[in-house]
């Protein structure tokens, strides 16, 4: 087996089919703005029939004159559990950037490491294949940020209720809520980059920019971003509130004359329905004030959250969401993910990442916490993926370089 430059289209044809294929192995990742001006590497290792039996992306960055570095985003196209086919294509691989000049090479594998449930049981555990990259020379740099460990993922065959079924309780209601105060989930144009920035924008350190490149790049059959937002229509919102308002009282009176005519007798089950009552009837009574107050200001629908995706024709990775936090209470960004699942479930995805969560999500008290509870509040599982890793080219080289770095 040999290693050699694929076209574009040859390397698109086998990224858009392999079992690996992620966002950063893609035509696409080459084209963003980060790359501008740097070399791009489309490799495949073939055998003597010309079958491609692995493939990567690589970015190459002239660090200066004497160093070359090579980055594989999201680590190759390969079977990673195959130790021959990934010791030939190391190998081969070293060989071919030595060739080119490369000093070393950084990848960051996403291949599953260890699975989690959400009881935070080990499920699957793959550190056999990451013992066997470092039998390869492939030494582990660690993780360079506090997010890129873990990500919680959604992966089921089964049907929409059982993934339903799969949410916690709060979550359950929050997207319950929702929809009774008549929620909807729009899909929004590319225009609408902007206005989807205004509502995460804080929660975010990249400026608008960022997000119309990946706007203008992926955008493609093979990998599409798409913008979706929750809005509320303030009449609806009123009839909703106003509906789920005098139910509540109806039934909370209904339950204080039974209590009234209980002739003094003290009914534990009644008084619980009756607090639990009260404290709906409260809730629903701020509802109706929000409502009645909006209804007097807006007559349009109003954006109250976003939601923006990634998707293959492999899986869906949810890259960012966010709310208006004047609505805050509606819990938008619930009701958004899980009607964005159902929709994507019906055109026959299985695969729903919902991005990263802290490295140390276990610590009780995290400031992170929060977002962990959210993401896991849709069940799913959490995947843990390998550190950063390097493969060095040329020795002699690097190591003048790296003797160089420790002292700048």
């Amino acid at each position: 087996m040999k290693i050699v430059n694929l076209t574009q289209t040859q390397y698109r044809n086998y990224s858009n089919v392999h079992s690996k294929r992620n966002f950063g192995q893609t035509i696409e990742y080459s084209m963003l703005a980060r790359n501008f001006g740097k070399k791009k590497l489309f490799l495949g290792l073939l055998d003597d029939n010309d079958n491609v039996h692995a493939a990567a992306l690589l970015i190459i960055n002239n660090i200066s004159p004497m160093v070359k570095e090579a980055i594989a985003p999201n680590g190759f196209l390969i079977d990673y559990n195959d130790f021959d086919l990934v010791r030939i294509f190391t190998e081969e691989l070293k060989l071919y950037l030595k060739r080119e000049g490369v000093t070393y090479l950084i990848t960051n594998p996403m291949y599953k490491q260890k699975v989690y449930n959400k009881k935070n049981v080990v499920i699957l555990d793959n550190d056999r294949v990451t013992n066997n990259l470092i039998r390869l020379d492939y030494k582990s740099l660690g993780y360079t940020n506090d997010f890129e460990k873990y990500d919680i993922i959604i992966e089921s065959n089964d049907s929409l209720f059982d993934i339903y079924n799969g949410f916690n309780r709060n979550t359950k209601r929050n997207i319950k809520d929702a929809l009774n105060i008549g929620v909807k989930l729009i899909k929004g144009s590319p225009k609408d980059i902007s206005k989807a920035y205004e509502i995460f924008k804080k929660k975010v350190n990249k400026n608008l920019s960022y997000y119309e490149n990946l706007q203008r790049v992926y955008n493609s059959n093979d990998n599409q971003m798409n913008i979706f937002f929750a809005t509320l229509n303030p009449h609806t919102y009123l009839v909703k509130s106003k509906e789920l308002y005098e139910k509540e009282a109806e039934k909370n009176e209904k339950i204080h004359e039974k209590i009234r005519n209980n002739h003094g007798k003290v009914d534990e089950r009644l008084l619980n329905k009756k607090i639990t009552s009260d404290s709906t009837l409260e809730k629903y009574k701020l509802l109706l004030n929000h409502a009645i107050s909006l209804n007097q200001v807006y007559k349009d629908d109003i954006i109250i959250g976003t939601s923006i995706v990634i998707k293959n024709n492999h899986e869906v990775y949810f890259l960012i969401d966010g709310y208006n936090e004047e609505y805050r209470t509606i819990h938008s960004t619930h009701v958004l993910k899980w009607a964005i699942i159902k929709k994507y479930f019906n055109e026959g995805y299985r695969i729903f990442n919902l991005g990263e969560i802290y490295n140390r999500y276990y610590e009780k008290g995290n400031k992170y916490d929060g977002i962990y509870k959210y993401k896991i509040g849709f069940g799913g599982n959490i995947v843990e993926y390998p550190t950063e890793l390097l493969l060095v080219i040329n020795k002699p080289v690097y190591a003048i370089y790296s003797k160089l770095k420790k002292k700048s």
